[in-house]
């Protein structure tokens, strides 16, 4: 092993999306990856500690466990059940100990400096107020008042501090940007040599709302895109076997996985993709059969010149529908017209799949 290397883990924030970071760790734990540093804005400061702890399994736990009440509380007049959460699973001493060098980052009130944090910078015993301190998205939860000074969560204008994990010399950054409204800064990602930008295609839920089904969820969106991420599968928005599809039809493939609604969360061979997209475009061709077909009666009788009525003819139609009735058309007019290279133009993700759909036999 490079005994130079050093790898960072810079978790940003995002509230209840941070169930997904737990399945980069997953991924990572898997991979065999050592992290050398972890760094966090607001919920990643908390997944933090866990990864620091090495307590991977108490973390997927909690995390399929929580529920909104549990962060947020019930009146902001309360203590946060948050740390009672905190100081039951938190060994200080651990994290002190720990080979992994622990950083988060907060923001003073009321002038928002910023405040990056190594354990050795937070003072004994003040651990769990900092991370809270963190956390506090500002104004869903209360500030944190730490020895009469205010801190909330930093994470509006540094929300992947990876410029952290490069003040400790870290040679490799895996950053996890969980694209909430915070802000990103672009010139860290620009220095980190070694950089790998961990982010999900997928709607990961509100940052507010902690829900057990989405957690797992997110959970294993996390674990596929960190796998995808390093080169061990194929796909964007799908997980798919490494070097089953070619690379040329792998956007189509997606976008037409995407408008038929597969699910995201299953790892796809070749043959069990195509067969799933199939049993769905079937099945969707029987629920809408009279709908398809009046559309497909009103595109043949329109003539080529009249290309504006077609393009409102099809933007009345879901994306579904209007996928089949594309692959329909090429196939039924396979050399290009006006209306196919305006078709093809105005509805590209809608065509690429359509054009897969006819490729694979599908349609």
């Amino acid at each position: 092993m490079d005994k130079t290397r050093k790898t960072a883990l810079v978790l940003g924030g995002g509230g209840a999306r941070g169930s997904y970071q737990i399945g980069v760790w997953q991924a990572l734990r898997e991979m065999g990856m050592q992290i050398d540093i972890v760094t966090g804005a607001s919920v990643g400061s908390i997944n933090g500690i866990f990864i620091v702890q090495d307590e991977f399994d108490l973390s997927v736990e909690l995390w399929q466990e929580l529920e909104t009440s549990q962060i947020l509380g019930l009146s902001r007049k309360e203590e946060l059940p948050l740390k009672k959460l905190l100081e039951e699973y938190v060994d200080e001493d651990q994290v002190r100990n720990s080979k992994i060098e622990y950083g988060l980052v907060t923001a003073q009130l009321p002038n928002l400096a910023t405040h990056h944090l190594f354990i050795e910078d937070i003072p004994r015993g003040k651990l769990i107020d900092f991370i809270l301190a963190s956390s506090a998205l500002f104004p869903a939860i209360k500030y944190r008042d730490i020895d009469d000074v205010k801190y909330i969560d930093r994470g509006f204008t540094d929300n992947v501090p990876v410029d952290m994990a490069l003040m400790k010399g870290a040679t490799h950054v895996i950053a996890v940007d969980l694209e909430t409204r915070g802000h990103v800064r672009k010139e860290p990602l620009k220095q980190a040599e070694h950089l790998i930008l961990i982010r999900c295609k997928w709607n990961l839920g509100s940052v507010l709302v902690f829900d057990s089904e989405i957690a797992k969820r997110n959970i294993r969106l996390g674990y596929l895109d960190t796998l995808k991420a390093f080169g061990f599968y194929d796909g964007s928005y799908y997980c798919l076997a490494k070097g089953q599809f070619r690379k040329k039809d792998i956007f189509g493939a997606e976008m037409a996985a995407k408008i038929f609604r597969m699910d995201p969360c299953i790892l796809y061979r070749k043959s069990s993709f195509d067969q799933e997209l199939k049993k769905r475009v079937e099945s969707y061709r029987i629920e809408t059969e009279h709908e398809l077909h009046n559309f497909q009666t009103g595109i043949r009788e329109l003539k080529a010149f009249k290309k504006i009525n077609l393009i409102k003819l099809l933007e009345k139609v879901n994306d579904r529908t209007l996928c089949i009735l594309i692959a329909d058309y090429l196939k039924e007019n396979p050399e290009p017209t006006i209306i196919t290279r305006t078709m093809l133009k105005i509805f590209a993700d809608e065509s690429q799949a359509a054009k897969y759909l006819i490729k694979q036999g599908i349609i």
